[in-house]
């Protein structure tokens, strides 16, 4: 496979012709010096995360007065050809059997999350059928010693 190479050569050829040093660059477009250099000398791998690399090398090449799209789709051509050594992507680093356990793994766990949730709702269930509900029933049959007995009501309907 031909290995992607980023054109940091061109950014620091365009900074020295602007007569700039890494130190004034990093104070005027606030990106740390280390990812400066990292772009300059092509070790995308010694950048942040894609996000911030990406917005990092826009606001060095609007710094340098270059065109950042050709720039930032090289970056991501390098990146995304770094990141083919993930277990899930085939390629020179692919490794069957971890990929196989992370899938076991990740089963596992949901089984587990399951049987968690199972049993929350069985002992709800069970606190109910054997505390609430004996309470809730009890009090209905429950008279209290003198209670009178009431005569039913009057119905406006009957004729006295």
């Amino acid at each position: 496979m031909k290995k992607l190479l980023f054109p940091g050569a061109v950014l620091k050829e365009q900074r020295e012709l602007l007569g700039c040093s890494l130190q004034q660059v990093s104070q005027e477009i606030h990106v740390p010096i280390e990812y400066i250099e990292a772009f300059e000398s092509g070790r995308i791998d010694k950048s942040p995360g894609r996000a911030y690399a990406l917005g990092f090398l826009r606001s060095y090449c609007s710094f340098l007065n270059l065109d950042p799209e050709p720039f930032c789709d090289k970056y991501l051509l390098c990146d995304s050809n770094l990141k083919v050594n993930s277990p899930f992507q085939r390629g020179e680093g692919f490794n069957k059997s971890k990929a196989v356990d992370m899938a076991r793994s990740r089963r596992l766990n949901e089984l587990i999350n399951w049987g968690t949730v199972c049993a929350f709702l069985l002992l709800g269930w069970l606190a109910y059928t054997t505390i609430i509900q004996p309470i809730a029933d009890s009090w209905k049959s429950r008279v209290e010693a003198g209670a009178e007995a009431i005569e039913a009501p009057i119905h406006f309907n009957e004729e006295l």
